[in-house]
């Protein structure tokens, strides 16, 4: 998945939160620690997974993070997160979307606009 800041302006460090959710019949994972990953026609793309938290997961299909303090997104700049996801009870063949939500900036720290200036796009879907 890309993080991708939309508005000219950094983030403020340690303030961006997502959340990613899978369909029904699959699961998903994060691991801190993976520098790349293999996306399905493209090879190797590198990610920056150690520069985020868990916060929360839920049932195996839903995890929350959040930046790790000092990490940011800079100005026009993109972020790079790397999740397994695995069909368990999903039919062969089937389709799916992965919903991800970008927590809005509250206190407006690095936009004063309320809905936020980082969007999120999955680089590789099911």
């Amino acid at each position: 998945m890309n993080l991708f800041e939309t508005n000219g302006l950094a983030t403020t460090p340690g303030s961006v939160a997502i959340t990613v959710t899978a369909p029904a019949g699959y699961t998903l994972a994060f691991a801190p620690s993976i520098t790349s990953i293999n996306v399905s026609g493209g090879g190797a793309t590198a990610v920056s997974n150690a520069n985020w938290s868990v916060t929360n997961i839920v049932g195996n299909i839903q995890i929350s993070l959040i930046m790790k303090t000092g990490q940011f997104i800079g100005a026009n700049s993109t972020n790079s997160l790397g999740f397994s996801i695995t069909r368990t009870s999903a039919s062969s063949g089937s389709t799916a979307n992965i919903n991800v939500n970008v927590t809005n900036d509250a206190t407006n720290g690095y936009d004063s606009n309320l809905t936020n200036n980082v969007y999120a796009r999955i680089i590789s879907g099911l």
